[in-house]
């Protein structure tokens, strides 16, 4: 019954994401004992001038405005798989997976600087994946990285994750020499923008500090306990059998599905090796789970038969319920 209510784009449909999300969001506004905004350090200026001022003084504002940003990302994420045709038929079950990927840590669900910047890449790959339809691609590729270079200026690491854009335009056949160009000046743009208005205030050096500080901070890493080593081998378990299932259906799929189902196996396989360096941890969850909501609800989808289909959504949402009980931080 959820499976068949949700695996449609009815407007019953859309109306659950956001109230499923909030179910899972609950304890993000009520927990007490810690400050709003998770992760906190030294920040970047656009993150310090315009999100913490408005969101970061109270942790019901920071929570409502978290709760704001995933359903905003669950459903960026769930757009680029209609727009796309990437499953067979129109559905919010993308929206919903993701959600429930990313609910399992209290840590991650509180602001942090993570949700501004992955929703601004995630806007950076569809630019990119719009070249498909209406070509431009030097013009869209110096858009999509305009926009993670504004999404750095409040996540200065996301810098480091600039590349995976670059892995999405060759796996698209659209890196040249022009794209890549373009690409590069679209990141530096508002870089440079902003070094010279720091320039004009005489507090470029600050602004240098800011970067160096904020791309060589260590966030620290995951402090398993025995939830978290049965939970993330599960959901790589998972995530591996969506892959296969991917890799299967591949050659009935339009050529351009190809060259993005592959993007999306390449893209889940990077952000979660990079979760394994010293400069990112169990905060880059917004990132990683996207890959794999789209890989878990195109293999739901070509599940033959119902109970199956509503067995595997349940557990899902199972094991996102235990995660907000037995899980650290």
């Amino acid at each position: 019954m959820l499976y068949r209510t949700l695996h449609n784009n009815s407007l019953v449909a859309f109306i659950l994401v956001p109230v499923i999300l909030l179910l899972f969001w609950v304890r993000v506004f009520l927990f007490e004992g810690a400050g709003p905004i998770s992760f906190d350090g030294i920040s970047m200026p656009l993150w310090e001038w315009l999100v913490r001022p408005i969101f970061g003084q109270s942790a019901i504002g920071a929570a409502a405005f978290s709760y704001v940003l995933v359903v905003l990302t669950a459903f960026t994420v769930n757009r680029m798989v209609g727009r796309y045709g990437l499953m067979g038929r129109q559905s919010v079950l993308p929206a919903v997976l993701y959600g429930l990927l990313v609910s399992g840590f209290l840590v991650v669900q509180r602001l942090n600087v993570v949700w501004m910047y992955n929703l601004f890449f995630l806007l950076a790959i569809e630019r990119v994946l719009g070249i498909v339809n209406h070509g431009r691609q030097e013009g869209r590729s110096f858009d999509a990285s305009l926009l993670i270079g504004i999404g750095s200026l409040m996540y200065a690491k996301g810098l480091y994750l600039y590349p995976l854009l670059l892995v999405v335009m060759g796996g698209l056949r659209y890196l040249t020499f022009r794209t890549f160009v373009a690409s590069l000046m679209g990141l530096l743009l508002p870089f440079v923008l902003s070094a010279g208005y720091f320039f004009f205030l005489g507090r470029f050096m600050e602004f240098g500090v800011f970067i160096v500080f904020n791309l060589l901070s260590n966030t620290g890493q995951l402090s398993h306990n025995l939830g978290t080593r049965i939970y993330l081998p599960l959901l790589v378990f998972l995530t591996l059998l969506a892959i296969i299932n991917v890799f299967r259906y591949l050659p009935t799929q339009k050529i351009i599905n190809r060259k993005i189902f592959r993007v999306i196996v390449w893209l889940i396989l990077l952000t979660a090796g990079a979760c394994l360096t010293p400069f990112f941890s169990v905060e880059l969850t917004p990132m990683v789970a996207v890959g794999p909501s789209v890989v878990l609800a195109f293999w739901f989808d070509k599940i033959s038969g119902k109970f199956w289909q509503e067995t595997l959504l349940w557990l899902m949402v199972g094991i996102a319920v235990l995660a907000q009980f037995f899980l650290n931080g």
